[in-house]
């Protein structure tokens, strides 16, 4: 019995010491695991914190593009708005020009504009047969033509010969005239002459309405 005994203790002790061993070896193990565990939420934290600030950093770089491109494009459309504007207002300066050549025809500043009108179209042309076209309202002025060809045939030292147009122009006033022996003509038409004047009355036009 008492080898017995001292085999239970054996076994006891063996089992003891193995419990023991097994809760070193499972502690030991549960601390690694623990720092593992710690690890990995670390890094899964840097690498969440990472990507999260890439993509506040992301969202903040395109909120800016856009608010520089929402600037840009107010910019850009204040600055339409204000040409247009401008346009609006040049465009009614035109419109008030031709207005007024309107309320003047038939006075006798018109007549005496329309005359220099076919005279410096006479020599442009340099004389000869010219035809000139008038608007149905100008052609019942009385422009006395044969003084005008008189007076241009010495002043071009060749004959001027006059023929009124029987069909009516279509424009605001002035006169088309063309020199029927050389087929060329000159546009004097109210129309005409905004023109080709236009750009440089449009920059005097700005200058007085915006100061530029």
């Amino acid at each position: 019995m008492d080898k017995l005994g001292d085999v239970e203790k054996l076994v006891k002790t063996i089992i003891e010491g193995a419990q023991q061993e097994a809760e070193k070896v499972i502690s030991k193990a549960r601390e690694k695991a623990d720092e593992l565990v710690r690890k990995a939420v670390a890094e899964a934290r840097r690498k969440a914190e990472a990507e999260a600030e890439a993509i506040v950093k992301t969202a903040k770089d395109e909120a800016l593009r856009r608010r520089r491109s929402d600037v840009a494009k107010a910019r850009m459309d204040s600055m339409r708005m204000v040409l247009d504007v401008k346009e609006k207002l040049i465009e009614s300066v035109a419109e008030e020009a031709k207005k007024k050549m309107l309320e003047m025809a038939g006075s006798e500043e018109y007549k005496a504009s329309l005359k220099a009108m076919i005279e410096e179209a006479i020599r442009v042309l340099g004389g000869g047969v010219i035809e000139l076209v008038l608007n149905e309202r100008d052609m019942k002025l009385g422009i006395d033509l044969h003084s005008i060809a008189k007076k241009l045939s010495n002043e071009l030292g060749r004959k001027v010969e006059l023929k009124l147009s029987s069909e009516p122009g279509r424009f605001l006033g002035g006169v088309v005239a063309r020199s029927l022996e050389a087929g060329i003509e000159v546009d004097y038409t109210v129309e005409g002459i905004l023109e080709r004047k236009w750009k440089e009355l449009r920059v005097k036009v700005a200058k007085q309405l915006f100061g530029e």
